[in-house]
């Protein structure tokens, strides 16, 4: 198994990793324990595993808001059930695990457990409101919109940072379809992945900073 460590595992933004994780048991193990080199620099190690520490609680926090910050864009969106009463609507459609396919998600997602206690977190009651046992749908959600301006509006207009990633302790927002597929969006689109599309990355801010934009 094979998992990037430079995103919400690190978190920071100042180093980059990854994982590759063997089967003893797989046919391929000899072949491939053999041919492993460690030529992880140092530095970067002492950094990763210093970032590491807290992921627990971060990753905790962030499934908390990124939940909230969804039910609240869908509530407002047309899948959502919003502009029934001929009001425009912005958006629609919110993709995230909780509302697609969540059935499969929901296999391989840590359960909640009574025995199992929760992280240390600081004093506040916002962020200690938040944290809980068992996992949640991860900090990655994308939009689309009823309209290109819809879709340029809500991308202009948002507070947060913008730039590509799937992970940091900070928020970030970008218009996915047009940065991976610019040269090839009519091709993108025949899969159903609309030009309008924006993924947004959620990070440790408080809810209410994030609910506002």
């Amino acid at each position: 198994m094979v998992s990037s460590l430079t995103k919400v595992f690190s978190g920071a933004s100042n180093v980059m990793g990854g994982s590759l994780v063997l089967n003893p048991k797989s046919r391929h193990y000899p072949q491939l324990f053999k041919t492993y080199q460690d030529v992880y620099f140092a530095e970067d190690a002492i950094y990763m595993e210093r970032n590491s520490r807290d992921f627990k609680y971060r990753i905790q926090i962030i499934d908390s808001n990124v939940e909230a910050l969804c039910d609240f864009l869908r509530s407002r969106s047309i899948a959502g059930g919003a502009g029934g009463d001929g009001e425009p609507v912005a958006i629609k459609e919110v993709f995230y695990p909780k509302y697609v396919t969540r059935e499969n998600y929901d296999l391989c997602r840590v359960k909640p457990s009574s025995s199992s206690p929760s992280p240390a977190s600081p004093s506040s009651p916002a962020i200690e409101s938040a944290t809980r046992v068992g996992g949640g749908y991860g900090g990655l959600f994308s939009l689309t919109f009823t309209s290109p301006l819809a879709s340029q509006t809500f991308f202009n207009n948002l507070t947060c940072c913008k730039g590509p990633s799937l992970g940091t302790n900070f928020t970030l927002a970008c218009p996915f379809t047009i940065l991976a597929h610019y040269g090839e969006l009519d091709w993108a689109e025949g899969f159903g992945v609309e030009r309008g599309l924006v993924r947004v990355s959620v990070g440790l801010e408080e809810r209410e900073e994030l609910v506002r934009g």
